[in-house]
């Protein structure tokens, strides 16, 4: 069966418009993805990385020779899949849910692109495109695998389509994709809603060979799991999963005169979800063991999701799931980045971090919003120049929401922590006071942030913090 992309028409004026400039580009193809047809919504220009833009966490880690290689690529064989992974990893951090990195675009002559050495190393390209933003989802979401691959010729001016299925360990054939430019592209259904997160973890007080960021994530995951299970209203009803999310919803794009394909703008439908689950505090599941500190999780969080105009009840749902479990896991990789020039700490007893917080950017010629996470001392500012580098859209200081998730004073936070003196049981874990590894405190502090509004970390050396 052929695969069908749908566009708006704008994004073929400036595909040819990049075509004619002649210089070679590659970058993503931000969209959506349903059971009929897939949906491109944006190009995303991959920049220049330099050697201090690559995370220390990457699981595949860049050979010494790619990491330093900061010059701009000319053909398909000169791209740097690392470099690519690493914009993807950035980029995802920055969609809401339902969007997701459905492919790439390369703008190239037809016989760089058709070269059987450059084909395949598109299809390893897009490989690692697809373990990068299926990683931050830590396998609690099925990702589709089959991914598009947009070549613009520069001497023709021709836009094909490719598809190309990823996940099997041999190659497939490249297929041939139905790509449909139309005038008002998609009708998007925005789905907004908050969530309390309430969470602790023990750590253990035996030096594990995982780093805390790999040993945190593995705690995160049951939670990840179980939230999957949530209930989630829809404007205070349970429709089932199949039932369209708006029965109403017509596509009657609005076009302005004079300008093929050059739309206004439609304010997306605004529904509110709510997520019911438990939430439960994860602790240690049998007996009493001794652990080096506690890390915990709380506060709210506020997100977003889009879907198309004929999606159902089932793809809202996933769409928020995504987007809530892509929102703890980015916070958490952020905190691990910024722990590269983190200075050893001399304190013992309780720490508490200001987490990131989520902002949300509108305009830039989108359709949808997007997000950011800022750190403490971070402005407005700082999120528009991330969009600007990551996604080559231009967002206004005005546009930029950063009234949903607000920090906690530090003052109220630390009010109720236990003492150094104290001694707890708590849920069959025991824990008394003496020192563990600076080093370690250091880490799981800095590190184990997430919740917003109330949102703290507190960690004791091998002392629990209720």
């Amino acid at each position: 069966m052929v695969k069908t992309i749908v566009a708006e028409d704008s994004l073929q004026d400036k595909l040819t418009s990049l075509a004619k400039n002649g210089a070679f580009q590659i970058g993503l193809l931000i969209g959506q993805c349903s059971p009929e047809k897939d949906f491109i919504a944006h190009l995303a220009p991959t920049p220049t990385l330099d050697e201090g833009d690559l995370s220390s966490e990457e699981d595949e880690a860049l050979p010494k020779a790619d990491q330093i290689r900061s010059k701009a690529p000319d053909s398909i064989a000169k791209i740097v899949d690392g470099v690519i992974a690493q914009h993807t990893r950035q980029v995802v951090r920055m969609l809401p849910g339902g969007l997701d990195i459905i492919g790439i675009y390369v703008v190239t002559p037809q016989s760089d692109f058709n070269s059987s050495a450059n084909q395949s190393k598109l299809r390893s390209i897009l490989g690692a495109v697809h373990r990068t933003a299926s990683k931050i989802l830590i396998g609690t979401v099925e990702v589709n695998a089959e991914k598009c691959i947009l070549h613009i010729c520069t001497q023709t001016l021709k836009i094909v389509c490719k598809s190309q299925e990823v996940s099997t360990t041999a190659p497939s054939v490249m297929s041939t994709a139905d790509l449909k430019f139309q005038r008002g592209g998609v009708r998007w259904q925005q789905l907004s809603y908050k969530y309390n997160i309430n969470l602790n973890f023990w750590l253990p007080k035996d030096k594990s060979p995982q780093s805390l960021y790999k040993m945190v994530l593995t705690y995160i995951k049951p939670w990840a799991d179980s939230v999957s299970d949530s209930l989630i209203l829809i404007d205070s009803e349970l429709p089932n999963d199949g039932d369209l999310l708006d029965p109403d919803a017509e596509e009657k794009p609005t076009k302005k005169k004079g300008g093929r394909g050059v739309m206004e703008l439609t304010p997306p439908k605004v529904f509110n979800v709510e997520i019911l689950d438990c939430c439960s505090p994860l602790a240690a599941s049998n007996g009493k063991i001794e652990s080096s500190g506690s890390l915990r999780l709380i506060g709210e969080l506020a997100g977003l999701a889009f879907v198309h105009s004929k999606a159902t009840a089932g793809e809202a749902r996933a769409a928020v799931l995504v987007d809530l479990v892509r929102s703890v896991v980015s916070r958490w990789e952020m905190h691990c980045d910024s722990l590269i020039e983190e200075p050893p700490s001399h304190l013992i007893g309780p720490i508490i971090h200001e987490p990131p917080r989520r902002v949300f950017l509108e305009g830039g010629g989108l359709p949808v919003s997007l997000c950011d996470y800022l750190f403490p001392g971070d402005t407005s500012a700082d999120a528009c120049q991330s969009a600007q580098e990551l996604l080559g859209v231009k967002v206004r200081d005005e546009h930029v929401d950063d009234t949903l998730e607000t920090f906690k004073e530090v003052e109220t936070m630390e009010e109720g922590l236990p003492g150094e003196e104290e001694n707890l049981e708590h849920d069959g874990i025991r824990s008394g006071y003496t020192s563990c590894p600076i080093s370690y405190v250091v880490l799981a502090v800095v590190v184990g942030v997430v919740g917003l509004g109330l949102s703290y970390v507190t960690i004791q050396g091998e002392k629990m913090v209720t």
